[in-house]
Order: structure tokens, then sequence, then C-alpha cells
């Protein structure tokens, strides 16, 4: 990999956001598949920065699993050398180009002398094709249709270095990415990143067994909580340790635990089952109960004002009990 930087620098923000969503988008295709056509993302919500995917000229395509190290590694770079420009990165594999990965302002075209218009007929002198508008070598199948998610921040946790949060994010994406999304999570595992401060824990909804029923625990499920934790924290102004319930078609299929420092192993020893099978238990319970007093008003406001306050006081008992299962 050769990275060309301008001295054009780039919002740190927009291009993490962006480059999150990208890997996660390619995450969702065949890891070892090839992609011929040019591709890349702007999102509306960072429109700062534009990330754009463009096959050699004697390549005509590249594979998938070459863009997401690509933009893990830049990335990776970018961050530890602190230095956010604008970059053109050269994929090569076994001494040959594959082709490049752009990294611009948005509104800059000139430092993307590959880029064509994709339609000779247009009246833009350069438009990058995005991911979203255009199909991609093949497309992933709509497994997150059903997909919810229930984040919540650690009680009491420490905060978490925001660019160690984008880190994880991008290398969970790409330590989940070479299995199919459509493939069944076997069980709890974790993950960490290297010069990252914090781990990411994949928990099973029964401790160590994924359910014998369907819905089942996917990796595309994974990936698609993943891409959303940065955004989450960002909106929140906060970036700090925190889970989540995992949710399809309304039922808890499995949990993701984000920490700080280095993953602890305490938990898969000894007794690290029945805690795990507490947790998910746990939570799914408590989250059932906060989703009534949320969003059940109609429901709320017909019962009676004893009912009401034994909802507030079981909320309260398994909120206390989750937090001296996974933290004192």
């Amino acid at each position: 990999m050769n990275i060309v930087m301008s001295d054009t620098t780039l919002p740190p923000t927009a291009l993490l956001m962006n480059a999150v969503e990208l890997s996660a988008r390619y995450a969702q295709l065949d890891f070892l598949g090839r992609t011929p056509q040019r591709s890349g993302i702007v999102l509306p919500q960072f429109p700062q920065v534009e990330i754009a995917v463009v096959p050699a000229a004697h390549s005509r395509s590249i594979e998938v699993r070459l863009i997401i190290y690509t933009i893990y590694a830049t990335m990776l770079d970018m961050i530890y050398f602190k230095r956010f420009y604008e970059s053109e990165v050269e994929i090569s594999w076994e001494g040959r180009i594959k082709g490049y990965v752009y990294f611009t302002p948005s509104e800059n075209a000139a430092f993307r002398p590959n880029l064509q218009p994709q339609n000779p007929n247009s009246s833009t002198p350069d438009s990058t094709p995005h991911l979203q508008n255009q199909k991609l070598n093949s497309a992933p199948q709509p497994v997150n249709a059903n997909f919810d998610w229930a984040p919540i921040y650690k009680p009491g946790g420490e905060n978490i270095a925001p660019n160690d949060v984008f880190l994880l994010a991008l290398g969970a994406i790409k330590v989940v990415a070479p299995f199919p999304t459509t493939d069944k999570v076997p069980g709890p595992f974790h993950i960490g990143s290297a010069g990252v401060n914090a781990n990411l824990q994949i928990i099973m909804q029964h401790g160590r067994m994924p359910r014998p029923v369907p819905p089942f625990f996917r990796y595309s499920h994974i990936v698609e909580a993943v891409r959303r934790i940065p955004g989450w924290m960002l909106g929140r102004r906060r970036f700090a340790e925190f889970f989540c319930s995992v949710e399809v078609g309304g039922r808890s299929v499995g949990v993701l635990l984000m920490e700080k420092g280095p993953f602890n192993p305490d938990l898969e020893e000894g007794g690290g089952c029945l805690l795990l099978e507490l947790l998910a238990a746990g939570w799914a319970l408590y989250d059932c109960v906060l989703k009534i007093r949320l969003t059940g008003r109609d429901f709320l406001s017909a019962i009676g004002m004893r009912a009401r306050s034994a909802i507030i006081v079981l909320e309260d008992c398994l909120y206390n009990s989750l937090r001296v299962i996974l933290f004192d």
C-alpha cells in the first residue's frame, strides 16, 4: 500500500464516519468477490469528505477484501501519525496495482485524475458514482430488514477516545467481513485492534450457545450494529463504554459490549457461561420493560397507578441487577 498525500486537510470526523459506512457496505458483499465498478460514498450528514474506489485501468476490478483492508490500514495510518490529508492510496497485491482509493474533499475533483464520469452524456465535468446508487459485483441480501438495536451506556463506564471507537469499529468490520453475511454466529468472541485501548465483545443470547430457533444471530447483524456505534455516540457527544441488545424481528439474538482496555478473559472461565446467560436474559427483560415505559403510553394510561409503579420498580430492580452482574 502506497499513500500519496496533498497539503489539503480533511475533517477527521467526516472522514472516519464515511470510512466506517463504506467498509460496512463492502462487508455485506462476497469477501473474495470482485467489484469492477467505480464506487464511492458521501454521507449526507458528513458531506465534507468523499471516498472513491477506482480499479486500475489494466485490472478492471478489485477484490472486496483488498478494499476493506486498504480503508482500515489508511485510517490506522492517518490516526497514528495524526495526518488527515487528502490522499491517493494505491491498492497493490502480489506486485501488481489493483486500483486506488481516494480520500478527498467532496468538492475537489482535481486530485482524482483517473476518475471520469460514468455517463459520457453527463454535463458534470467529474462525477463519482456512489455505492448506494450503483450495483456492485454481488448485491448483499436484505437480511437486516427486521434488524433493530437497543444501545445504552455502561453505568459508571469510562470514556473511550473517539479515535479508538472508530478504529475498533473498522477493525470489527474487517474481522467479520470474511464470513458470509447469512452465516450464523456460532458462539461468543471478542475483537481488539492494534493500538486501540478498547475491545468489543460479542455475546450470545444463551451464553455460549446460539439460538436453537429463528431468528438467528448472523454476521450481518454484527456489521449492522457496529456501523451504527460511532454515529450513536457522536450524536450524544460522548464516546464511552456501552452495550446493546441486537434484535431481529423484535427478539433479542445477542449482545455487543464495548469496554475500555484489553479484553478481560475472566468471563470466559469458571462461571462465565452463567454470567453471560444472565446478562443476555436480563438485558432482554430490562429492554422489554423499558420499551413499555417509553413507547407503551396507551398501555400505561389504561392500567392503574399501582401497576405503573410496579413497572417502574421492576425496571429499577432489573437495571441494578444488571449493573451488579456486569460491572461490580
